[in-house]
C-alpha cells in the first residue's frame, strides 16, 4: 500500500479516487494530477511502483497550495489566531456555534448537540 504525502493509497480502488482522499485535493485535481504522472483513468492502486508513487508525490508537492498536514495546521493555526484575538467568529468557534451567520433557532442542531455532550 503506497503512501503519498501521509495519506495511504488503498490498492483495490482507482487510483484517481484514491488521490483525492489527500486533504486538500479534489477530483478534477486529482485527475489532473494522475495525468501528469502517466496513470490511465482506470488504473487502480496495485499499479503504483515506487518510482510512479514518489513522481506522483512530487507532482503533488510542487502544487502551490499546502497539502496534507501543511493544511491542517494552516487551518487550525486560523482558527486560534481568531480565537486568541476574541474575534465574533473566534468566540463561535470556542463556543462550538455556526461561524458565518446560519439561524441556530431551528437549525445548527448538530453544532449545539455535539456542544453539550462534549462537556
Amino acid at each position: 500500500m503506497p503512501f503519498i504525502i501521509g495519506t495511504s493509497i488503498p490498492e483495490d480502488k482507482v487510483l484517481v479516487q484514491s488521490v483525492s482522499h489527500i486533504y486538500g485535493i479534489g477530483l478534477s485535481q486529482s485527475k489532473i494530477l494522475c495525468k501528469k504522472a502517466g496513470f490511465g483513468s482506470d488504473s487502480r492502486g496495485s499499479n503504483v511502483t515506487f518510482v510512479k508513487g514518489k513522481n506522483l508525490e512530487n507532482l503533488a508537492e510542487d502544487t502551490p497550495l499546502p497539502l496534507g498536514a501543511d493544511l491542517r495546521r494552516f487551518k487550525n493555526d486560523k482558527i486560534g489566531r481568531l480565537c486568541a484575538l476574541s474575534t465574533y467568529r473566534g468566540l463561535r468557534h470556542k463556543k462550538g456555534l455556526p461561524v458565518r451567520g446560519q439561524r441556530t433557532h431551528t437549525n445548527a442542531k448538530k453544532r449545539l448537540i455535539l456542544k453539550f455532550h462534549a462537556n
